[in-house]
């Protein structure tokens, strides 16, 4: 039998199908490398929310963001409702402020615990932004993304203090709060009535217990309780803005680890804040697509 010739149809499959392969790992590659670049970004704009003072018992997690003339601290409504206990470190903790201003918070119709809102802000007094701005920065209004479509993709990044990765130093007398970081996907549609959430609030993502990336061994390992995530920002990283310096969009505040299913976390909208701030006449802003508040 004949050599097939290297003209022949099943040679130029042959490389055609390796080159897509290593052209689709390529994009793969960059796209894991945007997420990745994001991180350190969203760290930024994140801070741990202590309500021990000589304890650093970490209670929750904020993120801060400007609106037009706005200074926020965003939370969840949960973590805010002890306001008056909550620090906020500074230097590794060598510093704790108590932040201060105007706070907004839902009240829940029943129990907080089946709050399907629980979104709470801050509009930061200046002494506050002040001394916040010496080491976070804050999240501009233009990468917040209201009337966000749900992606199927690992394009999501959840960035969170959990209490178990946080202590206090008293020999250094600092704090070390190691985050949680997880790249996941939403959840299917059908999950969200399940958990008594609506797509139009709220956003539920994937939680692999099992499989947590874990940045300090670059290993795949178990992950942690999440006591203390909360309030902590939902990021959307869009695969198409691989090629472009595109900054990551917080799509949404986490407010729930629910008991009923571990495998799943569950976030509010950023629209519910921006639509809070703007029917209250504080900021003006695009108006969400996704709901509105009477």
């Amino acid at each position: 039998m004949k050599p097939l010739p290297k003209e022949s149809g099943f040679f130029v499959n042959i490389t055609y199908t390796r080159v897509i392969s290593f052209w689709m790992k390529s994009i793969i590659e960059q796209i894991v490398s945007k997420q990745i670049e994001s991180i350190p970004i969203i760290g930024d704009y994140t801070c741990t929310l202590i309500k021990n003072y000589n304890d650093y018992k970490v209670h929750g997690t904020g993120v801060f963001v400007r609106i037009s003339n706005l200074y926020l601290l965003i939370s969840a409504a949960h973590v805010l409702d002890d306001f008056d206990e909550l620090f906020i470190p500074l230097q590794e903790g060598k510093t704790l402020i108590k932040p201060g201003g105007e706070i907004i918070i839902n009240n829940p119709k029943s129990l907080r615990e089946h709050d399907d809102l629980d979104i709470g802000i801050v509009i930061l007094d200046d002494v506050t932004v002040e001394d916040i701005k010496q080491n976070y920065n804050f999240v501009n209004e233009n990468d917040l993304q209201i009337n966000h479509k749900l992606s199927y993709l690992n394009s999501y990044i959840v960035f969170g203090y959990p209490s178990s990765w946080s202590k206090k130093s008293m020999s250094r007398n600092s704090f070390h709060s190691r985050p949680f970081i997880s790249f996941t996907k939403s959840a299917d549609v059908k999950e969200y009535s399940k958990l008594n959430r609506n797509e139009f609030l709220n956003i539920v993502v994937e939680y692999n217990r099992q499989e947590t990336v874990n940045f300090k061994s670059k290993k795949m390992s178990y992950g942690p309780d999440l006591f203390g995530i909360s309030g902590c920002g939902l990021w959307y990283s869009n695969p198409e803005d691989y090629k472009i310096n595109a900054s990551p969009k917080l799509v949404g505040i986490m407010t729930d680890w629910p008991i009923s299913n571990k495998t799943k976390l569950i976030a509010t909208r950023i629209d519910a804040v921006t639509e809070i701030l703007r029917k209250k006449g504080y900021i003006n802003f695009l108006e969400s697509d996704m709901f509105s508040f009477k």
